[in-house]
């Protein structure tokens, strides 16, 4: 019974490699792979409510799989959500997006601890201002430093992060600025050269945009400078600010930067340079390991049958379809990312050989455990394939290939099915 647990698990495990090859030579189009991915959601499907759930449910009754499909659930969320903290998100491209929206996020809020008391970006939608954030160039000016110089080109407005500068219209002191306040940005809008000229008092931190930004920020968003023209517009009428309306400002804070955080895109396109910066922050050990995640349930559900001595057509075909785009995408990914294709066939090797091991395991326990914790750790096992599906595989196959998908699944489901019904009948 082991050897066939090991051998079976093999069986299964063998697509990891199909698909590392495919993902490294050929690179299928966008919609072969959804569908081969939907295909196999939809096989795994079945196989989960006919291999799983109603043999377990014949021999124990509900609670061990009410039980154990929690249980499944939550750790395999909580374990991949670790690995991928530790650097394995790159091996699949919902989780290396995710790793990436959040990294966005974490450097939005950096930068808008800095930048809350800008008047100006209040007045601003919260997608607008993420808009500029990307854009924006830390500084720094000693005293005395001369930022803007009047008469010159305007080729860049600047937010004062803290520090004072003065402002002269040629010998005289015009006025002072302080953190939160903003110079410059009138000549970005007008074209006109600088009216005045802006010297460091105390040492000073602050942000600048530079006009070929600006202008590719006024090209994705054009009604940006009309809301700056609104803006400038009411400063040159109001030259003081009550006290009623700074408060209210402040209690808006709170919301508005929310707001912002909440506007960062999730769901857009990695660039092959997004996912070489991410490559500088993901883990061999942690892709191994979480690559092992994935597919530890798997093999677990095969030794289980194997050792009752269940050979399971199903459930071995729906593995094995699975496994193939779940390969072909991450091995995309990790080659962008700059890993060679010797290294990928091998970790996808190890990945085989360790499910086999895990089949093997699983076929072990199964002849020394009760019915009542073998259909409790095999609803386990399903609750971590559901997951699985779940956060990785339908996502991503309705990414790449959308509203078709819905075909594929159900194709999938059905010959899942018929299978089953097969051995049944046999």
């Amino acid at each position: 019974m082991p050897l066939d647990a090991l051998l079976q698990g093999f069986l299964g495990a063998s697509s990891l490699v199909i698909g590392a090859v495919l993902g490294i030579c050929w690179k299928p189009d966008r919609v072969v792979t959804a569908a081969i991915m939907a295909f196999g959601s939809g096989t795994l499907l079945a196989a989960i409510a006919f291999d799983i759930t109603q043999p377990v449910f014949a021999m124990t009754g509900f609670w061990p799989i009410l039980i154990g499909f929690v249980l499944g659930g939550a750790l395999f969320t909580i374990i991949i959500n670790y690995i991928d903290d530790q650097g394995g998100f790159i091996r699949h491209p919902s989780s290396s997006r995710r790793f990436f929206y959040h990294h966005r996020q974490e450097e939005t809020s950096e930068v808008l601890d800095e930048i809350a008391h800008v008047e100006m970006l209040h007045s601003l939608s919260p997608s607008e201002v993420q808009a500029i954030i990307p854009l924006l160039k830390p500084l720094s000016a000693e005293p005395g430093t001369m930022i803007c110089q009047e008469g010159m080109p305007g080729d860049a407005m600047f937010i004062i992060v803290d520090g004072e500068a003065d402002i002269y219209k040629g010998p005289q002191l015009m006025a002072k600025l302080g953190a939160g306040e903003m110079f410059g940005e009138m000549s970005l809008l007008t074209g006109e050269e600088r009216s005045a000229s802006v010297v460091a008092r105390t040492p000073m931190r602050l942000y600048e945009l530079d006009k070929v930004n600006f202008d590719g920020m006024l090209t994705r968003s054009p009604h940006l400078a009309s809301g700056l023209s609104r803006i400038l517009a009411r400063r040159l009428r109001e030259t003081t600010q009550s006290t009623a309306n700074a408060r209210e400002k402040e209690k808006s804070d709170g919301q508005w930067r929310k707001e912002v955080l909440d506007s960062v895109e999730v769901d857009f396109p990695l660039s092959e340079l997004q996912i070489k910066q991410l490559a500088k922050s993901s883990a061999p050990l942690a892709i191994l390991v979480g690559t092992l995640m994935d597919n530890i349930p798997e093999a677990l559900v095969i030794g289980f049958n194997a050792g009752g001595g269940h050979l399971s057509g199903s459930f071995l075909m729906a593995v094995f379809i699975s496994n193939i785009p779940e390969a072909l995408s991450s091995s995309v990914g990790m080659q962008q990312a700059g890993t060679s294709a010797k290294r990928i066939l091998a970790l996808w090797g190890g990945a085989v050989l360790l499910s086999g091991l895990t089949a093997m395991l699983g076929s072990f326990l199964s002849n020394f455990a009760n019915d009542w914790v073998l259909g409790t750790a095999q609803s386990l096992a399903g609750g971590a394939i559901l997951a699985m599906l779940s956060s990785t595989m339908m996502p991503e196959a309705y990414e790449l290939g959308g509203g078709t998908v819905t075909y594929s699944t159900i194709a999938g489901f059905l010959v899942g099915f018929w299978v089953v019904t097969l051995s049944l009948v046999g």
